[in-house]
């Protein structure tokens, strides 16, 4: 049996389709938080009826956020807020699908005529006569038949600039013309969309992807027929060693087959950046005509992109997949290259790495919790902040940690110690992506030798709950080591200082938050960014956070574990050009200095030490 057309309908009817489409009022809707602000604006749907969210079967899919937006007012409710006349009865027409009439058929379309009725379908409105087209295989009214894909390629996830779009070009009878498209098909019977997303997606251009996120369905030709379709965005891990060798054309895709095939449906990316231009020069030089729901998302993200250059440019906090070479464990170039770039940029970046997977930090976050509210002599209240902590300072401390007043049971002490051991190989990896991305020194191990004495700390903290008065959870500061690898719940407030206002820096499930120390941009000359952050509440001045994620945040406690990593003792922390303390010192003299106290007392918060901090916090 040959396998159906899978969009033919909606390319038949593209040439009358095209105008109407044209004249409908678009709606942006905003992509996933990974997206960057230049494509906010990408993700265009007409704001056609929209079924129940009922009647739109998702596949469970944890922790994933899907737009399923609001569900259809009642009947009544429609009757209230339709065109009335003026006795103020409701005009709202009535499809009779009792008279409705087959014109004709073939295997996979069908022509109806829709008999309906004026005013609410009363009786004594005369009846009305309506032509449509619907597909066979359309269950049911209320089914939908198909699935469009969306799927943006990351190839450096610091540099939105190289960013693709995944399409495919085929023939279309319909049109006598090749095509661009999104990929799509028709959704298999007893298949719910995000399934016919992956499975569509795979057949049509080899990758494997995973659903981030799916609309409701939407209808391209509502005059003409009932045909709906659902747009999946997948997610397409360019980690993985098949889309790797995909992508790069070492193996073929093997999943085409039948009438697509035949029509020579082939792969094709094109930038994120500039589509509509992309678009519109192929449409001129190859002749190509362009899937209209394509142009609409082509103009969505010019449109963006346009707004973003009016606005000028907006730093944001990427998020890097710290590969690791197979063949020796050590970062790639692209890697060292993406995690120097965002540090350079804001001196913060979200790192999501195979050192430190997810069940790992899961445990360690729940072991903190535990040492936190245990009646551990270590646990003290912060002087200031209105916090809870414990310090924990190199692997020693770690192997007595608990001892005090018999204050913890083995699993927590061996988490606590599993966690910092974790954590200590992911430091070495980001210096290492430092010194190479910075080509400081052939020897990419520089930064490396320079923490062997175990100097590092951990500590854990707890805020507990406030109100609408509360303000700053934690202190403007920075910090004072190289670089703070940053494990936290998912409770929100942390903002940094960036571009001249204080921005939230956002969380992301599996992913660490790294930032830059002070004696680390000394040591790169100020290249790499100790930037001010703080922990924000409601009352916090100057938040560019949400009021209400800032009022969510404030109402629970936020659990956290610092690792600060600290250079050996006798090493200069070269703070020659610091406005308040002259000269070179050591990084043992530096941290004694900053944290007001010995180097091994890191009770003192990391007070950022120039002008500019100090004008921050008098703000």
């Amino acid at each position: 049996m040959p396998s159906p057309p899978r969009r033919s309908l909606l390319l038949l009817l593209l040439r009358v389709v095209v105008a109407p489409i044209a004249a409908v009022h678009l709606r942006p809707r905003r992509l996933l938080r990974s997206v960057p602000a230049s494509a906010s604006a990408a993700l265009f749907v007409p704001p056609s009826v929209r079924p129940s969210a009922s009647s739109l079967p998702l596949p469970p899919r944890p922790r994933r956020r899907l737009l399923l937006g609001s569900p259809p007012a009642s009947a009544a409710a429609m009757s209230s807020s339709s065109s009335s006349n003026m006795d103020g009865k409701a005009e709202i027409p009535r499809v009779d699908f009792a008279q409705t009439e087959t014109v004709g058929s073939t295997r996979w379309l069908r022509l109806e005529t829709l008999s309906y009725r004026a005013n609410g379908g009363d009786a004594s409105s005369p009846t009305l006569k309506w032509d449509r087209c619907v597909r066979t295989t359309k269950a049911s009214e209320s089914s939908i038949d198909a699935v469009v894909i969306l799927a943006i390629l990351r190839n450096d996830p610091s540099d939105p600039s190289k960013d693709e779009v995944v399409l495919v070009r085929q023939f279309r009878p319909p049109v006598d013309a090749f095509t661009l498209e999104l990929p799509a098909g028709l959704i298999d019977k007893d298949e719910d969309p995000g399934t016919a997303a992956l499975r569509e997606f795979k057949e049509e251009t080899g990758y494997v992807g995973s659903v981030a996120e799916m609309l409701p369905a939407s209808y391209l030709s509502p005059g003409l027929t009932n045909e709906s379709a659902c747009l999946v965005r997948l997610e397409v891990d360019m980690t993985n060693p098949h889309n790797k060798q995909i992508h790069a054309g070492q193996i073929q895709n093997e999943g085409l087959d039948g009438c697509e095939k035949d029509r020579g449906l082939e792969k094709l990316l094109l930038p994120r950046q500039g589509l509509l231009e992309a678009l519109n020069e192929r449409r001129e030089k190859e002749g190509v005509k362009v899937f209209a729901a394509l142009y609409s998302l082509a103009l969505g993200m010019s449109l963006g992109e346009e707004g973003a250059s009016k606005a000028g440019p907006k730093r944001t906090f990427p998020l890097i997949d710290l590969e690791l070479d197979p063949s020796d464990g050590r970062p790639t170039p692209a890697a060292s290259q993406s995690v120097v770039s965002a540090l350079r940029e804001s001196g913060f970046l979200l790192v999501r790495t195979s050192l430190l997977p997810p069940d790992l930090q899961r445990r360690a976050l729940k072991a903190a919790s535990r040492y936190l509210e245990s009646p551990s002599s270590n646990v003290v209240t912060h002087p200031v902040d209105p916090k809870r902590y414990i310090m924990l300072e190199g692997t020693e401390c770690l192997k007595k940690v608990g001892d005090e007043n018999g204050a913890l049971d083995e699993r927590t002490k061996k988490e606590l110690r599993e966690w910092y051991e974790a954590a200590r190989e992911a430091r070495d990896a980001l210096l290492r992506c430092i010194a190479t991305g910075l080509d400081m020194s052939k020897d990419h191990e520089v930064f490396v030798r320079l923490h062997d004495e175990d100097r590092d700390a951990l500590r854990l903290l707890r805020y507990p709950p406030g109100d609408s008065t509360t303000g700053n959870r934690c202190k403007e500061h920075s910090d004072y080591g190289t670089l703070t690898l940053l494990l936290t719940d998912g409770v929100g407030g942390l903002e940094a200082h960036v571009d001249g206002a204080w921005r939230p820096v956002p969380y992301a499930e599996g992913c660490i938050v790294v930032n830059v120390g002070s004696i680390l941009s000394e040591w790169t000359g100020g290249e790499l960014k100790a930037t001010l952050h703080r922990v924000a509440g409601p009352a916090s001045k100057g938040s560019t956070s949400s009021v209400d994620e800032l009022q969510r945040a404030v109402a629970m406690p936020r659990i956290s574990v610092a690792y600060f990593a600290d250079p050996n003792g006798d090493v200069s922390a070269s703070l020659a050009g610091n406005d308040e303390k002259g000269g070179d010192m050591s990084v043992a003299d530096y941290i004694r200095w900053r944290s007001g106290g010995d180097d091994s007392d890191r009770s003192g918060v990391a007070f950022a030490s120039n002008k500019e901090a100090s004008r921050l916090l008098e703000e």
